[in-house]
């Protein structure tokens, strides 16, 4: 996969983890900004993870973020 290639199955997946996320980062109070850069962080601290492992940890990332 190029680098390219890479980058845009990164920004799908931030999106679908986005859409999922959406009603739980509202939930607690966080921007859609915030909850964006978390899930950016997420996917780039785990690449080849599923998307149930990334949103699993993007919630509790949420949560420490808001402590």
């Amino acid at each position: 996969m190029s680098e390219s290639e890479a980058d845009l199955d990164r920004e799908a997946t931030a999106n679908r983890l986005m859409q999922r996320l959406s009603g739980f980062a509202q939930g607690i109070g966080m921007s859609g900004t915030d909850a964006r850069q978390i899930i950016g962080r997420v996917i780039a601290s785990d690449p080849s993870a599923g998307d149930g492992e990334l949103m699993a940890k993007a919630r509790t990332w949420m949560l420490i973020a808001l402590g």
